[in-house]
């Protein structure tokens, strides 16, 4: 394992301008992340308890896609359903003993779904369409027949050559998109609000201490009796927004937030459906679509200013897959190196494919400030010599997106 230690950080906070977005936990994409990391736990906490051991799994190619909705002022209602496309590699028995797969992920897709988007009707407005395959050159690697069939059971190893990235601390713009979409949530992700929707985008850009505000919120049709109503309520919203961005700032600094430009756009007309208007909670109620992947990082954010890698870890194998596994060790390692020193930090991890999961190829610490290197490989070492990472994704959840106020 080679560690490299640098200290040309670029922290975004400290640019000129900056760009950060955050897709709710109702939007497609999130809810597509959300919904494959849940059926992943489920899966693993059934293998757990039956066989002692999780089996063979990728689900992190489902995709949630859009239904139809008619809406009108006062009411809504779905006309086509949301439907869930599991799609991926599922281990489907052990020792010829059938996993009762339907029900497993019939369960985490409505259990997700009633955190994602309470509102949609999942035993009338749900398709679930299975889509998954055995398949492999290996004939045991998804139909194994003991545990000498599962060789990350006695030996993890990377299951790839991959990257995983991450940084801490956050920036105020990054704090702030998870801050303003959390506004609309108590601690346990239930919804504040009966008037909104989940599908709430925010994007913040900022300009020197310019803050340029843009939400996207989902309106329920049937709270609304006309137009009239509907302009009330968006623009006691946008102040009530402001307010609140308003007190996560330093008092200098120059706010400019606005709900739904589209919309406002359109004053004076009466369709509503030219409205952002729903009945479950977002745009999968008009048909939009949502695979994994393209969405929030594993710290809720979208921000176009940090190093990335294209590791979506939402789905994927919690023992040994690298951008799964790894990407949590690295969120970890930054945060503690960050404590620890007190400066910014980027962590880089690089494996090639077989290594010992947790002896990778390549570290990169990239700090702010010149830094302890015998410190900081204490460190590195401390949090590779865990094994409890697995544990955490599964007993935990770590991994499943949440509201913005939970991160």
């Amino acid at each position: 394992m080679k560690i490299l230690y640098t200290n040309n950080i670029k922290f975004p906070g400290d640019s000129p301008f900056e760009v950060v977005e955050r897709k709710g936990i109702g939007h497609p994409d999130t809810v597509a992340d959300a919904v494959a990391e849940r059926i992943s736990v489920d899966y693993s906490k059934y293998c757990i308890e039956h066989f002692g051991a999780i089996l063979h799994h990728n689900v992190d190619k489902f995709a949630a896609l859009g239904g139809l909705v008619n809406v009108d002022w006062g009411k809504a209602e779905m006309t086509k359903p949301v439907r869930a496309l599991v799609n991926g590699r599922i281990s489907g028995s052990f020792n010829k003993n059938t996993i009762p797969l339907k029900e497993i992920y019939k369960k985490a897709i409505k259990d997700q779904l009633a955190i994602a988007l309470p509102s949609l009707n999942t035993d009338k407005s749900l398709e679930i369409i299975d889509h998954f395959t055995t398949y492999s050159k290996n004939p045991r690697w998804f139909n194994p027949l003991s545990l000498d069939d599962l060789p990350d059971h006695s030996n993890l190893f990377a299951n790839d050559t991959s990257a995983v990235v991450s940084y801490w601390p956050l920036t105020k713009s990054e704090q702030l998109v998870l801050k303003l979409e959390g506004y609309f949530y108590d601690k346990n992700q239930k919804p504040k609000f009966k008037n909104f929707g989940q599908d709430i985008k925010v994007m913040v850009v900022r300009r020197e201490n310019k803050f340029d505000i843009t939400l996207c919120v989902p309106f329920f049709s049937k709270y609304l009796d006309g137009p009239d109503s509907y302009w009330t309520k968006l623009h006691e919203l946008e102040s009530k927004l402001t307010k609140y961005a308003r007190s996560l700032l330093d008092i200098a600094a120059t706010i400019d937030l606005k709900v739904n430009p589209h919309d406002q756009r359109k004053k004076g007309s009466i369709d509503a459906k030219s409205f952002y208007f729903v009945a479950a909670g977002g745009a999968l109620d008009y048909g939009e679509e949502g695979v994994v992947g393209r969405g929030n990082n594993r710290l809720g954010i979208i921000p176009s200013f940090r190093p990335y890698t294209m590791e979506a870890a939402c789905g994927k194998n919690p023992v040994y897959h690298v951008g799964k596994v790894l990407g949590l060790v690295s969120d970890v390692l930054a945060k503690e190196i960050a404590k620890k020193c007190k400066c910014n930090v980027e962590v880089w991890i690089i494996t090639r494919n077989a290594d010992p999961l947790f002896e990778p190829n390549n570290i990169i610490i990239n700090t702010s400030e010149k830094v302890d290197k015998q410190k900081i490989e204490g460190v590195v070492k401390s949090i590779l010599s865990q094994r409890d990472w697995t544990d955490k994704i599964i007993r935990e959840g770590v991994i499943i997106p949440k509201t913005g106020n939970m991160y």
